[in-house]
């Protein structure tokens, strides 16, 4: 697995409502976190695996709700960040939605396709070109969302920001080819 797909796979895991299940894997994501050579990304995924160590999961769920549901701090639909309701993010989520099936890759979710958790788990396990294409279209609110939860001191700001960092560096090496 490449460095920015453990990234991706961990971001999305962490962005998801706080599971007791979940938590009881950080000895390995730990392990796969100590791996990943970007000193700056591997920093960020430590700093918010400390939270997740540091807090009662009572306070994990009560921040999260606070952070991401009824439209809290920020939003993990990342076409809302851009078009709210509007006709203009139906189209978006309609281009999301071809990326995703021009892939042999299947999505078994109610969520609408621009769920972030949803997207970075796509991040994780597709080919490079459908990568590119769909940081291409919402890299950007990626980049919104940290500055919401960074403007917070939302600790789901270093996720945020550890698959910003990566996804600037696989952008830089795909020009770069």
């Amino acid at each position: 697995m490449k460095t920015h797909q453990k990234v991706y796979k961990i971001a999305s895991t962490f962005l998801h409502y706080p599971e007791k299940e979940v938590l009881d894997t950080l000895p390995e994501v730990k392990k796969e976190i100590d791996k990943i050579e970007n000193p700056t990304v591997n920093a960020y995924l430590k700093s918010f695996v400390y939270y997740l160590e540091s807090t009662p999961f009572d306070k994990l769920c009560e921040d999260y709700v606070y952070t991401f549901d009824f439209h809290g701090i920020a939003t993990l639909n990342l076409t809302y960040n851009v078009f709210k309701d509007s006709r203009e993010r139906g189209e978006a989520l309609v281009k999301l939605r071809q990326i995703f099936n021009d892939t042999d890759l299947e999505a078994e979710t109610d969520e609408l396709p621009d769920y972030l958790p949803l997207i970075l788990e796509f991040l994780s396990l597709a080919e490079d070109e459908y990568v590119e294409r769909l940081l291409k279209l919402h890299f950007n609110s990626m980049k919104k969302v940290d500055q919401d939860l960074a403007e917070n001191d939302s600790p789901y700001h270093f996720l945020l920001k550890a698959t910003i960092d990566c996804s600037y560096e696989l952008m830089k090496n795909v020009k770069a080819s």
